[in-house]
Order: structure tokens, then sequence, then C-alpha cells
């Protein structure tokens, strides 16, 4: 895989440099939509970085081991200047020497990301100018069809979406107890509903065994899906290949994927569209990696799991093609860290505001800060 990306631009940071990490758990607001998953769907730690010109960066990652993230890089504040330039690789040897993934990858992600952010402040450009600019947007697929609507409410949103200039809508399956021929007619139903021409997503998030992935293959083949996300569990490269040998759905995965290894092997199974997110994946440089190996292999890329703020940056600012996904649920989270970038008839356009272009609601976000 090509190794090219950009990681932190360190070299432009006035070190040293302090780290705080915090956790939050914003609750639920009037007009959330309803939501999918457990109560701490929508934790994620914040990273601070404060350089010695006392210019800020701000970082973040997802749910997964909040505190043990956020434990970590509060530790790494007593090392963290003894590495240098090339930070993150550093970090990444020291800290991860045999590469595995979990705590130290997500927690890398974060820091990754706030040191871009700093870079880019100091430098008076927004991230995805940084980061290549590319282009200022990118297509929306909109993360709407939620397990806990109704088959109609189901339609409802998702028409809804595509009537707004959604380029497609992504329906989560293999939740809530259904069985595969419901989430099959459910799915169907949407397709009926926004029509040939809108890309409809049906998302697993690794709910099931091979054999059931297998069914829902054989009952949607002729449904016209985008993809078919994260059918099986563990994104197990064997049975993502049996998937794709089938040759009735193309498979996408790789959302919270935190090492090289584990994407080229998604390659390798044959998966059309590959699914780095830089909150988890080890930050910007890491992501765009991904991609770059994704596109020269022939698969598109379009991250999942959220995080639109962020991954918007590296997908304008690294690649000229290629949707973003907009989770409607993740608006509890939106609201805190405010973004520029503004939705405008299915695309996400980008602002020219310096680093990641967040203003974030310093009183919110402390009123849902946990422990």
């Amino acid at each position: 895989m090509p190794h090219d990306a950009p990681s932190a631009f360190t070299t432009d940071i006035a070190w040293p440099i302090s780290l705080e990490a915090s956790v939050h758990a914003p609750g639920a607001m009037s007009d959330d939509p309803v939501p999918y998953a457990g109560p701490d769907s929508f934790t994620f730690v914040r990273l601070r970085v404060r350089d010695a010109d006392g210019v800020v960066g701000d970082g973040f990652t997802g749910r997964f081991l909040a505190p043990e993230v956020a434990a970590f890089l509060n530790r790494l504040s007593d090392t963290i200047n003894d590495l240098g330039d090339d930070t993150i690789d550093k970090a990444m040897r020291q800290f991860n020497p045999r590469g595995m993934t979990g705590v130290v990858v997500s927690a890398l992600s974060a820091l990754e990301v706030a040191l871009t952010d700093l870079a880019a402040r100091r430098q008076g450009l927004p991230v995805w100018r940084m980061l290549g600019g590319k282009r200022d947007a990118a297509p929306v697929h909109v993360t709407c069809g939620f397990p806990s609507l109704d088959d109609d409410a189901l339609v409802d949103a998702c028409g809804a979406e595509i009537a707004r200039g959604a380029a497609g809508v992504k329906v989560l399956v293999g939740a809530r107890g259904r069985s595969v021929a419901e989430d099959a007619a459910r799915v169907t139903r949407v397709r009926d509903a926004i029509g040939p021409e809108a890309e409809l997503i049906a998302d697993a998030n690794c709910a099931w065994s091979l054999e059931s992935a297998r069914e829902m293959v054989q009952a949607v083949a002729r449904v016209n899906l985008a993809w078919l996300e994260e059918p099986v569990r563990g994104n197990d490269p064997k049975e993502l290949a049996a998937l794709v040998g089938m040759g009735q759905v193309p498979i996408g995965a790789g959302q919270m994927e935190q090492s090289d290894n584990r994407f080229a092997q998604l390659i390798d199974a044959g998966v059309s569209v590959i699914q780095p997110n830089a909150v988890f994946a080890g930050g910007f440089g890491a992501a765009i990696r991904a991609a770059q190996g994704a596109r020269a292999a022939g698969c598109q890329v379009s991250p999942a799991a959220g995080w639109d703020a962020i991954n918007l940056h590296w997908m304008c600012g690294a690649m000229e093609h290629g949707t973003v996904e907009l989770h409607r649920a993740q608006s509890r989270i939106s609201r805190l860290l405010r973004p520029s970038h503004v939705e405008d008839n299915g695309m996400l356009r980008l602002s020219d505001v310096p680093g990641l272009g967040l203003d974030p609601d310093e009183e919110a976000l402390a009123e849902c800060r946990v422990g």
C-alpha cells in the first residue's frame, strides 16, 4: 500500500506542547432522530493540544474504551515532547510495537488530528487545504434508516433525505431482533420509495454469521444496493471474500479498522468500498494511506462511522472522488463542535476557517464531561 500520505505536520508546531484529554457523553436533544444503539454510542474523547505559543488544536476519537483512551493521552503528556519530529510514527513504535489495535491507536488518532488542526491554525489554513485541497465539497450518503423506526417511518425518513438532494441513504440492518427476511423487506421498501437512481446502502455493523449474510445477499440481489456494509462478524476477510465471490452485491467495510494490514486484507478479499475513519484509523495520514491503497486496487472510498466534521477534511483534501457519511444520529455531537461546513443540496461544503473549522460550545462540553 502507498505510504506517501501526510502525517501530522509537527514541524509547523512550536514545541513543547501540552495535552488535555476529556470524555464527553452528550444527552439526547428534543429533535434527535430515534437512536439506534445504546446510550454510550455518543460518548467520545476530546483532546486539546496547546503549543508553546498558546495555539490550540482539537482532536477526537470515538466511544470505545473512552476513559482508558483519555487516561493514556493524559499520561502521554509526560513523554510527548521527547519524541520530536515524526511524533505519531515514533509514538506508534514506542507504545504499539507489535501493531496491535485498540486504546493506543484510538488515542494516537485523536493526537494526530489535533496536531494537524494546530498546525493548520498556525498557517491560517483549513485542514482540507493543507491536506491537498482537491475539492471544497463532497456528496453525502445520509445514515437515517434507524432500526427503531417502523417500516413507514423508515420509508419517510429515507425519502425525505433523497428529496433534499442526498446522493444516497443508509439503512441499518441486523438489529432489533429482525430476521434477514424482515430486513430485506424493509430495504426493498426503501428502494421502491426512493427510485432506482439514488444510492441505497444496507449496514449490518458486523451483526451476522456468514450463513445469514449469504441469505441477505440473495434476498437483496435485485434491489441494486450501492453496497452491503460490514455484514459479517469481525469483518472476517475470508467470509467477506465468500460474499464477494457470490457476485451479487458489492461489499463495503473498514470504518473502525486500525492498521494498514487490516485494510490490505479487506482489499485482498475483494471488498468494493473501503471506509476508513480518521478518528479510529490513526488520524488523517492513516486514513489517506488506506484510501490511496484502496484506489490503487480499484476500490471506492467512503468513510463511515460518522464524524463528518473530521473525515470531510481528508476526503476533500486528498481525494478527488468519494462520498462522506452524514450520520443523523450524531447531530448531538455536531451541535457541541459547531463545524463551519454547511449542508448544501446533498453536498457538505467546506469553509476556509483555519484548522478544522470548529467553534466548540465550551459550556455545553463542560456540562456533558464525564469524570
